[in-house]
């Protein structure tokens, strides 16, 4: 199976996390320091952010949300991509991650019950 690296499995746990029935919230007193690194994004960027959004849906969304969820992702991503540079890399992202999503994520879809959670949570899993 294959693993996400980098990018979106911050939501993947999140998600799985509602589903096996505890709750989040934001702590904004939390400091992280990271290296000190350049805020441009990046080839890997690019493409991984793209396949692990396709990869996350696939794998915890039921299948009414899968076209919403990507349909909205797809349009944010293409919208940033063509003004933000990145756009083939991106492409070539979505496309992997279409195309391998049912041979390296196994599909186990959040409850309706947890969709709701997360809606009300002001986390709808759409956007």
């Amino acid at each position: 199976m294959g693993r996400l690296f980098l990018y979106h499995e911050g939501f993947d746990l999140a998600w799985r996390l509602y589903e096996a029935g505890w709750s989040a919230w934001y702590a904004a007193d939390i400091r992280m320091h990271h290296p000190l690194t350049t805020p441009a994004r990046h080839a890997l960027y690019h493409r991984l952010a793209a396949r692990n959004r396709i990869w996350i849906a696939y794998r915890n969304l039921p299948v009414p949300l899968l076209p919403v969820y990507l349909s909205a992702w797809t349009t944010i991503t293409l919208a940033r991509a063509v003004r933000g540079g990145g756009l083939g890399q991106t492409l070539h992202g979505m496309c992997e991650g279409w195309t391998t999503r049912r041979t390296q994520q196994r599909r186990r879809p959040m409850s309706w019950r947890t969709v709701y959670q997360l809606t009300v949570a002001g986390r709808p899993p759409i956007i």
